[in-house]
């Protein structure tokens, strides 16, 4: 009884120096949240002392259980926890919210070590664990228990569950029955404006429930419950298991307890020192941990360091005797696909872009094994039903599956496959409408800031999706993407610039990448007349040069339009001497040299885009004179008819394109 009581008060000691620390950090910025790290604090030290696998020396051990951090102004708990691993000095505490810490106000993936992923937004970490669960999971039943066998433990709020993005994640990972994920949802009961009864009365028992999942509820104050939980947690082999901790925001202040203004402000100078009174801390000790806190917290290091060392000689074992086993698992470490041989299409034929994914996907599987992905409920339209039907939709009934059936859900999509790219070890895209992107961006644009590899493929790419209307048009979606820093945005001319585009896409490391294709048929292109379609790397390329000794015009386009910009070419050349720039990727063009990039664009020419989308933006490359400059795109939202006649209602077919060009010209 002796030794539990001081277990009790070792724990209790903890506990108060850290609610000092995060007050402190807090203070120190005059920034951030207190309420919900005191709310969250209990659930998350148990968490870290007593069941998360991880290497204290390697944050990134490849078996470690990953947390996920979701509401990320919470951002004071994580960093307060990661001091006590070890692996965040107290002088970045004291630099919280800073310029140039490793503490910013959201945690940043790659940034603090401990950091799985960049939440920022609430509800996105939610389908952030779910990616990652379902990585664990495929590769566990690829390599074995004995190799990958993790849990991917969740840490949500009230604003978090209230977001639909992590409602429509929770769905699918009960219909997959992700039973190695865990969440725990600190129900505070206060948000930023006030009381959460202000705005949801959902039952959220019955919620996740309804979706799927094994729901236990505790005191979240209640470390013993909380212990229990997350056991029984883990013994639950067929769901993903969701603990209710039951409390009041920043539980345990002098005066504030309950008080949602601790939501999203520091607390009062008063407070801090009334409430490390009431927890028996001296007031006047500030960022302050004690050696046996340190030591208590970190009692478990040597037995963690020893699993791992078991972990690295079992998997060297292996690797040595089993060389299938070796070639797989350095193709998954790796990402390697230096393999896969792309397909090439014949010249001659009409083909919409879309259509050149399917092989894309079929030619990838043909030799790597670590490709996973999905459609928004869009297979025939996206071309990934061969896929589907070749690796097999994942579920709880197949883990051995590697098509994910998102249904109608973009965002969630978005983030889970955010997920399973913070993971690591898979190969991930995702497919959908161009016009639906509106849904995705919030990912998109997360996706960026972390430099997560994922590759979007986004069909029916403008105004000749044609009868469906102005809804599913894409009109300002071109220009929005580009303007994600860190996106690529690829929309290749034809069917063998997409496997060029998807070959660039699949091999970043570092990069996400968006690529943009068809409904409509587009002539595949003679690269016997034209340049040749590697030059599509370089992002902008010359397809077709000046060719004689009239005034000399430049055309900037991009996907269906450069075959369109070619026919302009042919029937204007006696009169004009024209250049056709194909404008694949800017991003791309941008890495090129200014040597390269000045050849393509600052000549004298009379400069023409064209382009059926939005014309703003294109002023960067045409140049913003008038007089000898014009942007042919759709600044108006589309209409319902077939694509062609839209096309030439507003002013995209091939004759009312010609006539544009032909009396802007004429004024030279």
């Amino acid at each position: 009884m002796e030794e539990q009581a001081t277990m009790v008060d070792i724990e209790q000691k903890v506990i108060n120096q850290l609610k000092a620390l995060i007050m402190d950090t807090v203070r120190g910025a005059n920034s951030g949240h207190t309420g919900g790290p005191f709310s969250s604090l209990d659930f998350t030290y148990v968490l870290f002392h007593d069941f998360l696998k991880y290497d204290p020396d390697n944050p990134d051990w490849f078996n470690r259980d990953r947390f996920v951090l979701s509401p990320g102004h919470e951002s004071a708990l994580l960093y307060s926890i990661l001091h006590l691993v070890g692996w965040l000095d107290i002088d970045e505490l004291k630099k919280f919210r800073q310029l140039g810490s490793k503490t910013p106000g959201h945690p940043e993936r790659g940034l603090t070590p401990g950091v799985e992923c960049t939440t920022g937004p609430l509800g996105q970490g939610v389908g952030n664990a779910v990616g990652m669960a379902i990585s664990e999971s495929i590769l566990r039943n690829k390599f074995g228990k004995d190799f990958v066998n993790h849990y991917t433990y969740v840490l949500h709020s009230d604003g978090d569950i209230q977001e639909p993005v992590a409602q429509g994640a929770i769905a699918l990972a009960g219909h997959w029955g992700l039973n190695k994920l865990i969440a725990y949802y600190d129900a505070n009961q206060a948000q930023i404006s006030g009381k959460v009864s202000r705005s949801d009365s959902t039952d959220y028992k019955i919620f996740y429930e309804s979706n799927g999942w094994h729901v236990q509820e505790v005191d979240g104050q209640n470390r013993e419950a909380i212990r229990s939980a997350i056991r029984v947690a883990q013994m639950e082999i067929d769901k993903p298991s969701v603990i209710i901790g039951h409390n009041v925001i920043a539980p345990g202040c002098a005066t504030m307890e309950g008080d949602h203004n601790t939501h999203g402000a520091p607390l009062p100078p008063e407070e801090i020192a009334a409430t490390k009174e009431k927890m028996e801390l001296n007031p006047e000790q500030f960022y302050y941990i004690s050696d046996d806190v340190l030591n208590h917290f970190r009692k478990s290091h040597d037995y963690a360091r020893q699993e791992v060392l078991s972990w690295e000689n079992s998997l060297d074992a292996k690797l040595d005797l089993d060389n299938e086993f070796k070639k797989d698992w350095d193709t998954c470490i790796n990402g390697d696909m230096s393999s896969v041989k792309y397909p090439v299409f014949e010249y001659d034929q009409e083909m919409a872009t879309r259509k050149a994914w399917g092989p894309i996907l079929d030619a990838i599987c043909d030799s790597f094994k670590f490709l996973v992905g999905g459609s928004a409920d869009l297979e025939p339209s996206n071309v990934t039903a061969g896929f589907a039907k070749r690796v097999g939709d994942y579920g709880k009934n197949n883990e051995s599956g590697r098509n994910f059936a998102y249904g109608v859900r973009e965002f969630p999509m978005g983030v889970i496959n955010n997920g399973i790219a913070q993971h690591g070890g898979l190969k991930v895209f995702g497919a959908t409408f161009f016009a639906f992107s509106d849904y995705e961006r919030p990912a998109l644009r997360l996706r960026a800031l972390q430099k997560l590899p994922v590759i979007t493929e986004y069909t029916h790419d403008s105004i000749y999706v044609g009868e469906d209307g102005p809804t599913h048009q894409p009109i300002e979606h071109l220009m929005a993407c580009r303007t994600i820093p860190g996106l690529m945005v690829f929309r290749p001319a034809d069917a063998n610039e997409v496997s060029v585009a998807a070959k660039l896409a699949f091999q970043y490391n570092d990069k996400p990448s968006i690529i943009l294709l068809t409904r409509q048929k587009l002539p595949v292109l003679n690269r016997d007349s034209y340049a040749h379609f590697d030059e599509f790397e370089k992002g902008a390329y010359i397809i077709s040069d000046y060719d004689g000794e009239n005034p000399e015009v430049s055309i900037f386009a991009s996907g269906s339009e450069v075959s369109l910009a070619l026919n302009v070419k042919e029937a204007l050349k006696t009169q004009f001497n024209i250049r056709v720039v194909n404008f694949g990727c800017w991003e791309l063009f941008e890495m090129q040299s200014e040597e390269y990039k000045s050849n393509i664009i600052h000549d004298s020419s009379f400069k023409i885009s064209i382009e059926a989308g939005i014309t703003q933006g294109w002023e960067k490359y045409t140049g913003n004179c008038t007089l000898n400059t014009l942007n042919i795109g759709i600044d108006r939202y589309g209409e319902s008819a077939p694509g062609a006649d839209v096309a030439d209602y507003l002013g995209m077919s091939f004759e009312k394109v010609l006539e544009k060009i032909k009396a802007s010209l004429n004024k030279i």
